[in-house]
């Protein structure tokens, strides 16, 4: 699928949420033969209930899927490392299915068993149930119920894992394990790509890069959004800037930091800036790798069948998660440095220290200022998604493109597929 259409496709069924659902749900992409695929229940927890759920929310089970690239010869054994994936879809569309692609390849670049889960959607789940699924999941892990027969883990030995929406329930799980007491110990390591952690829509990038990226602007479905609630996922406005579901909101708290951690996006897509000002401004002194990769859109992994890149990022994610659980059996890990890399879209894919990361987003928002198209104070503001003028892309060396150049590179996205032509 190319970006052309899959914009086009988003843009046409971003008004009704039954369409989009229709869409994604035959969406399921097939794996390799050798892949196995085992389908499994995990019972949801009553003794993990976030701040506004009762006990009847947390009934049921949650349909999972274990994921292997290794034959697995007793699958009540537990393996060296496992992933717990959250797949996005902007919190109401997709499914463990649907990201299968992604999920197989990273079973077979980290070597690890990778439990992929389809979590309840809004808008009939909201805030905070979804993320009380991802935190049953993970208690399935490392306390799982005698009955299941289920392997036990260490929480060094697990991963979380998730794309977009998926991303931000990982990183708000994480968030939620970590100010609720030590008798929930975190996970090993954390990798996300392209975590959606600002509902908000509070950074400059989520303008400036809408030309390039395919993420619509938002989901208009009138039977579930009102001026009093922009998003399915939530049931009042007065719940996006919330730490646990806008994580760009989160604090650090060094005396109980985040683990180590790992997180992708493109330079090109819209949630790059609120990815930047969390790992530099917010988490300033926690141990995370953020890589942005030059030219590429939101969940650019997702096209490794087509892109070298792609499949490069998920092959740098599985070699990071080789390192850091090689030594979990042992009292330290491997050190996780907090850093910025950019890698480049050419041959080799070079990559090279990001010196002034907040400075890709300063340079943003004053062009936006210049433009016109930003309203609120010079932090936290809001970008006014006007139409018909043509945006500039901000390169992440801190070079500001004029014009003329701009104009250039859409011919270019457009000769290359990357964007539909108007």
């Amino acid at each position: 699928m190319t970006l052309g259409v899959l914009r086009g496709t988003l843009e046409a069924n971003k008004n009704s949420l039954r369409r989009a659902r229709l869409l994604t749900d035959k969406a399921a992409t097939p794996v390799p033969l050798r892949v196995k695929l085992s389908k499994v229940y995990i019972p949801r927890r009553k003794d993990v209930l976030p701040e506004g759920m009762a006990e009847k929310d947390a009934e049921g089970a949650i349909k999972a899927e274990w994921v292997d690239w290794e034959p697995i010869k007793n699958d009540k054994l537990a393996a060296d490392r496992v992933i717990l994936y959250v797949h996005g879809g902007a919190y109401f569309i997709c499914s463990r299915k649907t990201h299968r692609g992604i999920t197989y390849r990273l079973a077979k670049y980290a070597k690890a068993r990778l439990l992929a889960i389809d979590y309840r959607l809004a808008p009939e789940a909201t805030f905070p149930v979804p993320m009380s699924d991802v935190l049953s999941a993970y208690l399935f892990l490392i306390d799982p119920p005698p009955h299941t027969g289920a392997p036990k883990y260490r929480p060094e030995q697990i991963i979380f894992m998730g794309d977009s929406a998926g991303g931000g329930l990982a990183l708000s799980a994480i968030l939620w394990l970590r100010d609720n007491g030590r008798q929930f110990p975190m996970p090993g390591a954390a990798a996300l790509m392209s975590p959606w952690m600002d509902l908000t829509h509070s950074m400059p990038s989520w303008r400036l890069n809408n030309p390039y990226d395919y993420l619509p602007d938002g989901s208009n479905d009138p039977k579930y959004i009102n001026p009093e609630r922009s998003h399915y996922y939530v049931s009042h406005n007065s719940f996006l800037d919330h730490p646990l579901v806008s994580p760009l909101f989160a604090k650090e708290n060094r005396s109980r930091p985040l683990p180590p951690m790992i997180i992708q996006c493109g330079d090109a897509e819209k949630l790059r800036d609120e990815i930047i000002t969390f790992v530099e401004e917010k988490f300033p002194t926690s141990a995370i790798q953020l890589e942005l990769y030059e030219d590429q859109v939101h969940v650019f992994q997702m096209f490794a069948s087509l892109e070298s890149i792609s499949k490069l990022g998920l092959r740098r994610f599985g070699e990071w998660i080789l390192n850091v659980t090689s030594q979990y059996a042992k009292e330290r890990a491997p050190k996780v440095e907090h850093n910025v890399l950019r890698i480049l879209n050419r041959k080799g894919h070079p990559v090279s220290v990001v010196k002034n990361p907040l400075g890709i987003v300063e340079e943003a928002r004053r062009i936006l200022i210049g433009r016109g198209q930003w309203s609120g104070d010079k932090k936290f503001g809001k970008p006014k998604l006007s139409r018909g003028e043509s945006a500039f892309v901000v390169n992440p060396d801190y070079v500001q493109y004029d014009k003329e150049v701009a104009e250039e590179l859409d011919k270019l996205a457009i000769a290359g597929g990357q964007v539909q032509s108007k």
